[in-house]
């Protein structure tokens, strides 16, 4: 299976070292041999055709902060365009205002029958309906699992768990910044600002928290259960949102306030108040996700939100069910 990989930050250099670590469990087990023979960054592209070894990429970005210390003339979409690939595993930085580049990168693979691999969920937050229709117009497979609880397995508990069951609507907490937040505010009295500023020192809030704090990041991982799981063609630009702030709503003892997506009556991210202990009331960093099923009642998953490590696992996760999808139909990829 010849790879590239856009993005060598936390997530993708985890990815690859993950992949050799496990190449012979990956071979034995399900028949997945994958070779990694580009990655790029935003200082160009390295490229060997027999593969990368992680350590070999590991050397380059300590020796020069990059991946490739000087210009060989080739960029991402060369890459895609040039290179014989099977795959494209799309990790850069998420742009919420464009989707790019990672949406070029998508589209581009897919125009051209490559399949598809992203935890960036900009561009589907964006353009998932679009990005959906261009994968099953070109026959390609188009897997994202990591873009919404890393490794907790939401996407494919809801698609594969649930499978011939009628699933009516789902809700629960997307945003392990934002739970840990209001946890520290609610339970230990901190104001917002010192229970930020203790969320960043421990690595659990980002340097800019905005997009986790006025709901937007919630909201993107909403639209992605929403149309994966509910068949709902939608974007960001349909979801109702409000983040966290310090007006909370009122609450009595027996009861907190989370922030909460839901996907009915209306798409909505905002703060709510829930009974303590109940299945949402989950503490610190960790999601969880309430799905609500015709024939079942109410089913929940929990895990903790997403890092690199187990974002770089849900990588691992959609290769494998690649490779499964793709036995399926008869294709043969090596």
């Amino acid at each position: 299976m010849r790879i590239a990989l856009l993005g060598y930050g936390t997530v993708g250099s985890s990815f690859h070292k993950l992949i050799d670590i496990k190449k012979n469990l990956l071979k034995e087990k399900y028949g997945v041999m994958p070779q990694l023979i580009a990655i790029c960054d935003r200082s160009g592209c390295m490229i060997n055709e027999e593969g990368i070894s992680y350590e070999a990429a590991y050397k380059a970005k300590i020796k020069s902060g990059h991946i490739c210390d000087k210009d060989n003339g080739m960029h991402p979409l060369d890459v895609i365009r040039e290179l014989s690939l099977d795959l494209m595993v799309e990790t850069t930085t998420a742009n919420f205002k464009t989707g790019e580049p990672a949406l070029s990168h998508i589209f581009e693979s897919m125009k051209r029958r490559i399949h598809v691999i992203t935890t960036n969920k900009a561009p589907l937050a964006l353009h998932m309906p679009a990005l959906l229709e261009e994968a099953s117009l070109n026959g390609v497979e188009f897997l994202y699992s990591g873009t919404v609880g890393g490794g907790t397995p939401f996407i494919s508990f809801g698609e594969k768990v649930l499978r011939g069951n009628t699933l009516k609507e789902i809700k629960g907490i997307l945003n392990g910044t934002t739970n840990y937040v209001l946890g520290r505010i609610i339970d230990d009295r901190l104001q917002m600002n010192e229970a930020l500023s203790e969320a960043q020192k421990l690595g659990i809030a980002e340097a800019d928290p905005t997009l986790d704090l006025n709901g937007f990041d919630s909201a993107a991982k909403l639209v992605i259960l929403m149309n994966h799981l509910l068949g709902n063609r939608i974007t960001i630009s349909d979801i109702k949102i409000s983040g966290i702030n310090e007006s909370l709503p009122a609450y009595k003892s027996d009861q907190t306030v989370k922030l909460i997506a839901s996907s009915s009556p209306e798409p909505k991210v905002s703060m709510e108040v829930i009974k303590r202990g109940s299945p949402l009331d989950v503490s610190s960093t960790y999601n969880v996700l309430e799905f609500s099923v015709e024939e079942l009642g109410k089913i929940y998953v929990t895990g903790k939100g997403a890092g690199g490590q187990e974002t770089a696992a849900s990588i691992i996760r959609d290769v494998v069910e690649l490779k499964e999808k793709l036995m399926q139909k008869s294709y043969q990829i090596y």
